[in-house]
């Protein structure tokens, strides 16, 4: 539900000046600034249509962000109501825009719901007649997480007040934020991200019989609060909630995150806001602390061999959800970033050039857009990527030698490429590599 990110940094500002568009996009004074820039892009989406599916407070909501991240000294953009394809193309270029190094934070208010286990965050130009429809139509949060988890800032901070009314079923006396079966599925922080929830998975969080809703209101609150850590703060905002809610509503969030990193830092600490007080430098998370799919060119050329057996199965399993969400902008992307020597996009794109796709939807033509396996361009990308010692391209890699897979089988080539991969404690070849050992050159 995603799995990409957002982040918070703060100085003390003058108070944000009147939301009044449906978008804007507001800077805080250079004086405001430090060394560490911090970017937020906040969405407010309420004005469904349909009966029992309208929502007063995300549009609130959203706007009570933006004027705390301002006080925090956020440059911050404001969207409500947005329709799929303009929630697709504002969080791409959001991410897209983030530079080396920044804190980013990125807030969504509205519907949600999961479907077999996937999390969606619903634009306002939805029908929803099917599941399948709801899976066309919505946006996925692995999306967004994938976005703001491949860009090249530090942390990244993903906040969701979206778990509301399921629109498939009677309306409850109090209106909730969810659709679908109770709430949204629980996502894995992506690495170098903190992942909040407005109530726990596969539960539902009040829209609020005020302004705003319930979580959004003390989270504003809490975020002002000097010296706690991003730990301390969202373990306080649930602490607060569920007092609130009297339990009906308890908040949760999952963090990678490996050092104590302050909003606002504690008074004598020599650090500035948006640093991590470990490291004494602006969030300068590198290697194995970066996210699962990272901008390569911040960091070290071998980042992916300080990870450990765990952290190569979790990055498999994130790889395998890129390409089951597979959407019409990720080919150009990924493209573009293999092009420029990331090794998690050169193996998927090998991934998807080996098997071929399924048709994904075009948002902006509504066209089917198909792609068909071309062995000669997977086996090009995994080349490129096992020659950079990526153990997971090395295992794909050596199972295309071992079945002759659009090239002619070599089983030494093949064994020789999982041991390269086993050394880097990748148990997929760990087990390949033993299968090879104990029946021999038989391909599977």
């Amino acid at each position: 539900m995603r799995l990409a990110f957002v982040a918070l940094c703060w100085l003390s500002a003058l108070l944000a000046p009147p939301l009044l568009a449906q978008t804007s996009e507001s800077r805080p004074p250079e004086t405001q600034r430090n060394q560490t820039r911090k970017f937020a892009l906040v969405i407010g989406n309420g004005q469904y249509a349909g009966a029992n599916r309208a929502l007063k407070n995300p549009t609130q909501d959203a706007r009570l962000m933006s004027e705390t991240l301002l006080k925090l000294g956020f440059e911050v953009q404001t969207h409500l109501n947005l329709s799929r394809a303009d929630m697709s193309q504002r969080v791409s270029a959001f991410a897209a825009a983030l530079p080396a190094g920044a804190t980013s934070l990125v807030f969504y208010a509205g519907h949600g719901l999961q479907i077999n286990g996937a999390s969606y965050l619903m634009p306002v130009d939805i029908q929803l007649s099917s599941e399948q429809n709801v899976q066309l139509r919505a946006y996925p949060l692995r999306r967004l997480l994938d976005e703001v988890s491949s860009a090249a800032s530090a942390v990244n901070i993903v906040i969701l007040d979206a778990c509301r009314d399921n629109p498939f079923q009677p309306p409850p006396p109090v209106r909730y934020r969810s659709n679908g079966p109770m709430g949204l599925a629980r996502v894995l922080a992506p690495r170098g991200t903190l992942l909040a929830y407005s109530t726990q998975p596969g539960q539902l969080a009040a829209d609020g019989v005020g302004a705003n809703s319930t979580y959004t209101a003390t989270l504003a609150k809490t975020l002002l609060d000097p010296g706690l850590t991003l730990e301390d703060i969202f373990k306080k905002v649930n602490t607060l909630v569920r007092n609130a809610t009297r339990d009906d509503q308890i908040p949760w969030f999952e963090t990678s995150l490996t050092d104590a990193y302050f909003l606002i830092p504690p008074e004598g600490t020599r650090i500035t806001a948006g640093q991590s007080l470990r490291s004494g430098v602006g969030s300068s998370v590198q290697g194995p602390q970066r996210a699962a799919f990272p901008a390569e060119a911040t960091l070290p050329t071998l980042w992916f061999l300080g990870m450990q057996a765990h952290e190569l199965g979790k990055l498999q399993a994130h790889m395998d959800q890129l390409i089951d969400d597979l959407g019409a902008t990720d080919m150009p992307k990924w493209q573009q970033q293999a092009e420029g020597g990331n090794v998690v996009a050169m193996t998927l794109l090998g991934r998807l050039h080996l098997h071929g796709a399924a048709p994904w939807r075009d948002a902006a033509s509504d066209a089917s857009v198909p792609l068909v396996s071309d062995k000669s361009k997977a086996l090009h990308w995994f080349q490129k990527a096992a020659d950079q010692g990526f153990p997971i391209a090395q295992f794909e890699l050596a199972t295309m030698y071992r079945a002759g897979d659009g090239v002619n089988p070599d089983q030494a080539k093949a064994r020789e490429l999982l041991q390269k991969a086993s050394k880097a404690r990748y148990r997929r070849a760990e087990m390949e590599l033993l299968e090879l050992n104990i029946f021999g050159a038989a391909p599977r």
